[in-house]
């Protein structure tokens, strides 16, 4: 046979039996990380779902950011009331002021009232 002609010591058979055990803990190292990234634990899956809520609040904010500020009505609301108590120091008349400015005849009414309690007595 053929296998007659080879001899083996026992220090080759040793080096050949460590030799296997490497190529199987390597083969064995390379599946289990393989396995690894193929297998998504709890905790992946959870991180990929704030991901993808973050990157949505992202996108949401970017549209608000893009519109006009809530609070310009309520500047014009006070340039209203501003321009009410001018003319009401000017004198303008309750009515005038809820007909010209759109404001209620109450705040008119109540604008002039303020107003002539701040004028000095002469």
């Amino acid at each position: 046979m053929i296998l007659d002609n080879f001899v083996f010591t026992g220090r080759e058979l040793l080096l050949a039996v460590v030799l296997a055990t490497l190529v199987y803990l390597l083969e064995v190292w390379l599946l289990s990380r393989r396995a690894k990234r193929l297998r998504a634990t709890p905790a992946d899956t959870r991180v990929a779902a704030l991901e993808a809520e973050v990157e949505l609040l992202k996108q949401r904010l970017q549209a608000l950011e893009e519109q006009p500020p809530i609070g310009l009505n309520v500047d014009q609301r006070g340039s209203t009331y501003a321009d009410a108590q001018r003319m009401a120091r000017e004198g303008a008349p309750a009515l005038e002021l809820a007909g010209s400015l759109g404001i209620s005849r109450g705040e008119a009414e109540l604008i002039v009232a303020l107003q002539r309690a701040e004028k000095p007595v002469p």
